[in-house]
């Protein structure tokens, strides 16, 4: 009969990542394997030794992320995989994914095992590729509206000409009137467009879900938008939270809702007026409002909002079209965050939309790994 445990410690042996055996009831990892020399330039005869040094360099956020998560592992198999980040002097810290493993004998004895993967080079990537989005869709959304509000006006003064201006017999004015509204029109709706077919793009696709400082992740859509706030016309401002919050997003779709629920605000106020972001803990939560100067929404119509192709779709103030698609997509992407999202409005003293998503778990008290605490 074939050694199945050679077999498998030899598969082991030969991976490029680190794989490793912990006993919780003796406090000691019993197999790691040569992986681990290579990864935390460490000397595998030593790793009990080495381990406290290394989760001292755990990234101070990530402590008692690690030690809920670890705490959960004793009592059997986590759902889910934990991303943590390692600390290094001087340079970009190390990003590691840890798979877990949980084995328990006939005579209750505990293992658990793992794989370490360095995911760095994975996660600067999807770091740059979530900035990139955020930048541009915050821009399409400047864009947009500065567009629009051009076009808009063409077609208005078009129709003022028409209205006021008598032309000569046989003169082509109506007729080179009739091409300045039609393009005018097909230009605004184009552009809608183009935002429409992008959120909707980006609502279709697989879920990518990270554990993210959403303070840190939303202050770039939310500087791009302040700089273009000439632009606009508006006031826009933003307040973030005096410390990091994490909490499980798709920060691209996330991203996508805020910036849907801004240009709501945008289309709704008019020039000159106020449009502010906060952001908040609260009790297990993340807040996010969005808080407009705006003309309000009908208590009539408040309880259709967040329907598709809902009957509360309005044009904004300056003739933009709106799908009716816009809130009940981001209802539904922050349901598939377990989150909130509510409306409060009075007609003519504005709205403010308030989203609420569970924080990234933490734990009151430390774990411990052997002897080492891995605190808060």
């Amino acid at each position: 009969m074939p050694d199945y445990a050679d077999f498998f410690q030899d598969q082991a042996e030969a991976s490029a990542h680190v794989q490793f055996v912990y006993d919780p009831a003796a406090g000691r990892v019993v197999f790691v394997n040569a992986a681990y020399e290579r990864v935390f330039q460490g000397t595998r005869g030593l790793v009990n030794a080495e381990l406290p040094g290394l989760l001292r360099r755990l990234h101070p956020d990530d402590r008692a992320y690690l030690a809920h998560y670890w705490a959960r592992w004793q009592q059997g198999p986590p759902a889910n995989e934990v991303e943590v980040r390692l600390l290094h002097a001087g340079q970009p810290h190390q990003w590691f994914c840890l798979t877990p493993a949980y084995r328990q004998d006939a005579q209750g004895r505990v293992l658990l095992g793992g794989t370490l993967r360095d995911t760095s080079v994975l996660k600067r990537y999807q770091e740059n590729a979530d900035l990139f989005n955020s930048r541009k869709n915050a821009t399409l959304e400047i864009l947009s509206h500065d567009l629009s509000g051009a076009f808009i006006m063409i077609k208005q003064i078009a129709q003022f000409l028409r209205e006021e201006v008598t032309s000569p017999l046989n003169s082509r004015v109506p007729e080179m009137l009739n091409v300045l509204e039609t393009t005018s029109r097909d230009s605004v709706k184009m552009i809608r467009d183009l935002i429409n077919i992008e959120f909707l793009t980006s609502a279709n696709t697989d879920l990518k879900v990270d554990r993210v400082d959403v303070g840190a992740v939303l202050r770039v859509p939310l500087d791009q938008l302040q700089a273009g706030q000439r632009v606009l016309g508006h006031a826009f401002t933003y307040t973030l939270p005096a410390a990091p919050i994490y909490a499980h997003l798709d920060v691209n779709k996330f991203t996508q809702v805020l910036i849907n629920l801004v240009g709501n605000a945008f289309k709704f106020t008019p020039d000159a007026g106020r449009v502010a972001v906060r952001i908040a803990p609260g009790p297990g939560v993340v807040r996010i409002e969005v808080m407009d100067e705006g003309i309000g929404i009908p208590l009539a119509l408040q309880p259709y909002l967040f329907e598709r192709f809902t009957k509360a779709r309005r044009p904004g103030l300056r003739g933009e079209a709106t799908t009716g698609l816009g809130l009940a997509l981001c209802k539904t992407i922050e349901e598939w965050h377990h989150g909130h999202i509510s409306v409060a409005s009075q007609e003519g003293q504005g709205s403010t939309f308030t989203i609420e998503i569970p924080r990234a778990e933490t734990v009151g008290a430390p774990a411990r790994v052997g002897a080492v605490e891995v605190l808060e």
